[in-house]
């Protein structure tokens, strides 16, 4: 399997997972973030293969999955709000 046939694996999952849990985004459900992570991780190792000036930095960014990866909140408190729901 090629990265982007994972990636769009990922993607595809995320939409069915997206699905089942109501109000959360596909980009914010585990396998969403994996395939926005392979990617990341994809065209860093490019841009290290193609000879950048700082693979170092390039690595270190990847690495750090800081953007756009951060969802709205954290998946424990989306997690935790759709197992258990407050009782009105």
């Amino acid at each position: 399997m090629t990265l982007d046939e994972m990636v769009e694996e990922l993607r595809d999952e995320a939409e069915e997972l997206a699905r089942d849990l109501e109000g959360i985004p596909a980009a914010e459900t585990v396998p969403g973030q994996a395939a926005q992570a392979l990617e990341e991780f994809g065209a860093a190792l490019a841009r290290i293969r193609d000879g950048a000036a700082d693979p170092q930095d390039i690595a270190r960014a990847a690495l750090d999955l800081s953007e756009p990866l951060k969802p709205t909140g954290t998946i424990d408190d989306t997690i935790r709000r759709l197992l258990k729901p407050r009782r009105e």
